[in-house]
C-alpha cells in the first residue's frame, strides 16, 4: 500500500511495541494490547498510517472523536494561534476570549432554553458534572432525598465513578464497586410499552429521583432510542419533576445527521452533555449545556450552595479555540448533511446482510451505524477481516460499529461498505 514518507525519528513498530509492553497501560483493554495492534504515526483526511507504513481507512474516527479526520488545517492553525497568544487562563477567577465565544456559539446551536454552558475536559467529566448538578439542584430546592439517577441497560456514560455507576452492567466487577443511588432500567425501546419501565419506576420512586440519563443513540452498540420513546421519557420527567439529561458525547455536533441527536425527536433536555465532536479530537474539551432556569437555581442560592465544582483546565483557551474552528468547518462544509447522506448510503448497502442467519440487526442514524451479529467471536472476526483489508472499525460485544469522520466521501463510504460485506461473508465459515 502507499505510505507517507518515513520519519527517521519514528522507531520501528517492533521497537515501539516492546517499549509499549514495558511501560504503557492501555485503556479499555486487559491492560496490554496484542502484537497486531495498530501503532499509528500519521494521518490525513480519513486515513491513518501505522509504524510499518501501512495505510488504513479509519471507519471508527479514532475513538469516535476524530469527526473531521486528520490534518484539518483550519483547526490546527486556530490551536497554534491561540497557544502562541494565551494557552489558557483560570476560569474560576477569570475568563478567556475563546471560552466566552464558544459558550455563545453553543447556545446559538442548541437554541433556547439551553443557554448556559459549563466546560470540562472529557465526556466522563461532563456526565459527572450533570449528575452533580442534578443532585445539587434538588437539594438547593429543598428536596435532598431526590438523589436517584436512572439510566438504561447497555448504556455507556463514562469512566469516572458516578458516570461509570450509570454503566455498571458492562462488567461484573463494576457492579460491586458502584456507589448507591444509581438505577438501571430496560431500554425504552425494549420495554413492553415504550417507556413503560421508566413509567412504573417513577410512579413508585419519582419523588426520590433526581435525573434520567439517556443516549439518543447508544455508543456501545448503536441502539437507537425511538423518537416517540424519547418524547415519552421527556413527558414522564416533566410529570415527576425529574431532570432529563441527554448524553450526546458521541452524537453531538453532526454525527447523527443533525447537529444534535435529540433534534430528530424535537425533545429538549434540561442538561446536555457533549464532547467528542466538539473539538474533533484535536484538543480535550467537553461541555454541559443547561437551561437558564437550572442556572438560576444555583445563581440565586450562592450563599446556600453555589456550584463547588470545576477542573484546572475547565474552559481551556486553546481547546475552546479548537472548538470554534471545528464548528466553522462543520457548518461551512455542510458536514451535518454529509453525515446524513453517507449514513443512508452505508445503511442501504448493508441491507443485503439482513437475511443472513447470523446477522441479528442492522441499525443506525447518520454516521453511527451498527451491525449486530450472533456473538462476540463472529463480530471480532469481522473486525479482524476488515483490518486485514485496510479498514478499521470498532467492535463492542456482538456489534460492529461503523462511525467514520463526517468528512467521509461517497467513494470512501463505498469502500467501507464493500469491506464490511466481504468481512461478513468471510465470517460465515467457522473459524479454523
Amino acid at each position: 500500500m502507499n505510505a507517507l514518507p518515513t520519519d527517521p525519528a519514528v522507531e520501528s513498530r517492533a521497537g515501539l511495541l516492546a517499549v509499549d509492553a514495558d511501560h504503557l497501560w492501555h485503556p479499555w483493554s486487559p491492560s496490554r494490547v496484542s502484537p497486531d495492534t495498530v501503532v499509528a504515526v500519521s494521518g490525513r483526511g480519513c486515513e491513518v498510517w501505522d509504524a510499518d507504513g501501512r495505510r488504513y481507512l479509519d471507519a471508527k474516527s479514532s475513538g469516535l472523536n476524530a469527526t473531521l479526520g486528520y490534518g484539518c488545517r483550519p483547526v490546527i492553525d486556530a490551536v497554534n494561534a491561540q497557544l502562541s497568544r494565551l494557552m489558557t487562563y483560570d476560569m474560576g477567577e477569570g475568563a478567556n476570549v475563546p471560552a466566552i465565544r464558544l459558550a455563545r456559539r453553543v447556545a446559538e446551536l442548541t437554541g433556547p432554553p439551553l443557554t448556559r454552558t459549563f466546560f470540562c475536559n472529557s465526556g466522563s467529566e461532563a456526565m459527572e458534572t450533570c449528575i452533580r448538578i442534578a443532585r445539587f439542584y434538588h437539594a438547593v430546592l429543598g428536596a435532598p432525598r431526590r438523589h436517584l439517577v436512572v439510566s438504561f441497560e447497555n448504556a455507556y456514560h463514562g469512566a469516572t465513578m458516578a458516570a461509570a455507576a450509570c454503566s455498571a452492567g458492562s462488567s461484573p466487577v463494576a457492579k460491586e464497586v458502584t456507589p448507591a443511588g444509581f438505577v438501571t432500567l430496560p431500554r425504552p425501546a425494549r420495554a413492553a410499552d415504550g417507556a413503560g419501565a421508566l413509567r412504573d419506576f417513577l410512579a413508585r420512586h419519582g419523588d426520590r429521583t433526581a435525573a434520567v440519563l439517556v443516549e439518543p443513540v447508544q455508543s456501545r452498540g448503536g441502539h437507537l432510542l425511538p423518537d416517540a420513546c424519547l418524547r415519552d421519557v421527556r413527558e414522564l420527567c416533566d410529570r415527576h419533576g425529574v431532570l432529563l439529561v441527554l448524553d450526546e458525547v458521541t452524537t453531538g455536533f453532526g454525527r447523527t445527521g443533525r447537529m444534535f441527536g435529540h433534534q430528530h425527536s424535537g425533545v429538549r433536555p434540561d442538561l446536555l452533555a457533549t464532547s467528542k465532536g466538539l473539538t474533533a479530537g484535536y484538543m480535550s474539551l467537553a461541555a454541559v449545556t443547561t437551561t437558564e432556569h437550572v442556572f438560576d437555581v444555583f445563581d440565586a442560592n450562592k450563599t446556600k450552595a453555589g456550584f463547588v465544582h470545576g477542573h484546572t483546565h475547565s474552559g481551556h483557551a486553546a481547546a475552546c479555540a479548537a472548538g470554534l474552528a471545528v464548528l466553522d468547518v462543520v457548518e461551512s462544509e455542510g458536514l451535518v448533511a454529509n453525515a446524513e447522506a453517507r449514513g443512508a448510503q452505508l445503511l442501504a448497502a448493508l441491507e443485503e446482510t439482513r437475511p443472513l442467519p447470523y446477522v441479528r440487526d442492522v441499525r443506525g442514524r447518520g454516521l453511527l451505524v451498527s451491525l449486530e451479529l450472533d456473538g462476540s467471536r463472529r463480530a471480532a472476526r469481522v473486525r479482524a477481516h476488515m483490518k486485514d483489508g485496510g479498514v478499521l472499525v470498532r467492535r463492542t460485544g456482538p456489534n460492529v460499529l461503523v462511525a467514520p469522520p463526517l468528512i467521509v466521501t461517497r467513494d470512501e463510504t463505498e469502500r467501507i461498505a464493500t469491506a464490511l460485506l466481504a468481512a461478513v461473508s468471510a465470517a460465515a465459515t467457522p473459524a479454523p
